[in-house]
């Protein structure tokens, strides 16, 4: 068993209000974001076999519990698969997760401490530093991907 790969990394979004499914599929939209039956995500531009399709996966909240796509909500959360996309895709999900921030007027947080680009981007260097130091890997690397798959057998 492997230790600590850093698979994913979320940012918590609340919003201010409810928000209609209607008018979330329109910004999400907007944003660029596309919507699979009843989960938005944000396609990567390129990617290897063994790397994820998508820069950010989006989960959906109202009052707590998970919703769909087609319900309404009043939280996101943006989860970036880090060990499984290029480490030159991390600016590319932070702008993007200020331009959700920002087109759902919402509050966000990461590890409970007010977001800002600054912070995460410190701490996804940190896991950076530890996958390349510890596992002699980096993200998006095929042997990564194989790891965590042994992880999770």
């Amino acid at each position: 068993m492997w230790g600590e790969l850093h698979e994913e990394k979320e940012i918590v979004i609340l919003l201010p209000e409810l928000m209609a499914a209607g008018k979330g599929n329109r910004i999400f939209r907007e944003l660029g974001a596309k919507l699979h039956y009843d989960v938005y995500n944000f396609p990567a531009t390129s990617n290897e076999v063994w790397q994820s399709e998508s820069i950010l996966h989006i989960v959906l909240l109202k009052n707590g519990s998970e919703v769909d796509a087609q319900d309404d909500f009043d939280e996101i959360r943006a989860n970036y698969l880090l060990a499984t996309r290029p480490c030159s895709d991390q600016s590319v999900a932070l702008s993007l997760i200020a331009k959700i921030v920002t087109g759902f007027e919402g509050v966000a947080s990461y590890g409970g401490k007010p977001f800002s680009n600054d912070l995460v981007q410190a701490d996804w260097d940190s896991c950076n530093d530890y996958l390349l130091k510890e596992w002699g890997e980096e993200p998006g690397s095929k042997s990564l991907r194989r790891m965590i798959e042994e992880n999770y057998a």
